[in-house]
């Protein structure tokens, strides 16, 4: 079961943002068309909201609960690849996304379920990468300027502490803060390295052919579900090589994975 009650928020958003100077979608304003893709939605016609929806996208307009409502239209539709992608792209734009959070856990529980033949080690990122994605840049940003001061502040304290057992104790904790002030700017780095120089896609099919090079009849040397995230290489002519995890690298179409 996922969660659904951000729907409105974004109806919400389109009727005080957009009213004074309404967008076209075709023959409709953007408010028209997202209020047509929501109703659809509850009215159970999934197909014909993802329709209203994409059409919203390509205005271009990007906002995280059109992606987090495009995801949820493609989960009730069972397309688990497509409901991913719209889910990691609407926390790309809000990480602090409980409802989108919950959503890409359960939709790549049930992905993950219908896999009978997983490559080994394929989903396991290095310790590295899962710490600097424990959180956000800006969160990481925070934590690291705030524990910058904290840290400044205390060396510049220990300037009017005579020596002693509590000066001892401060340069003690000093050191250990500085160590971890350290440590959370070396994440924050590599979370802005990782934003800006690596790029990652989600695979949209529930089955993909990755194969040796970017044509249909290279070679076939592995596959992957619905929802499997890898990261981008290099492209040619409709095709992008993708690597996993685990080393394993290949080329797949283009069009089968959804770039974030």
């Amino acid at each position: 079961m996922i969660r659904l009650n951000r729907m409105l928020c974004f109806a919400a958003l389109v009727t005080l943002g957009w009213t004074l100077c309404p967008r076209v979608v075709g023959a409709e304003t953007l408010q028209q068309a997202y209020a047509r893709a929501v109703k659809e939605h509850y009215a159970g016609h999934y197909d014909k909201a993802i329709e209203s929806f994409e059409r919203i996208l390509a205005v271009p307009t990007e906002h995280t609960d059109l992606h987090y409502n495009l995801g949820c239209s493609y989960f009730h539709l069972g397309k688990l690849g497509p409901a991913i992608y719209h889910f990691e792209r609407s926390l790309a734009l809000n990480s602090s996304g409980d409802d989108a959070r919950f959503n890409l856990t359960a939709s790549r529980t049930l992905a993950a379920a219908k896999v009978t033949d997983q490559l080994k080690g394929a989903t396991r990122e290095t310790w590295w990468i899962r710490a600097v994605s424990l959180l956000g840049t800006v969160t990481w940003t925070v934590i690291f300027l705030v524990l910058w001061w904290i840290t400044l502040g205390l060396i510049l304290a220990l300037r009017y502490v005579s020596t002693g057992p509590l000066r001892a104790g401060m340069v003690a904790g000093t050191s250990l803060l500085a160590l971890t002030t350290l440590i959370c700017g070396l994440l924050f780095l590599g979370k802005v390295h990782q934003d800006s120089a690596v790029t990652h896609g989600i695979v949209l099919p529930d089955k993909l052919e990755v194969r040796e090079g970017p044509s249909a009849s290279a070679k076939s040397t592995f596959k992957l579900h619905a929802g499997f995230k890898v990261r981008l290489q290099a492209r040619e002519e409709g095709w992008v090589r993708i690597r996993l995890p685990n080393g394993l690298e290949g080329w797949a179409m283009k069009k089968e994975i959804g770039v974030l």
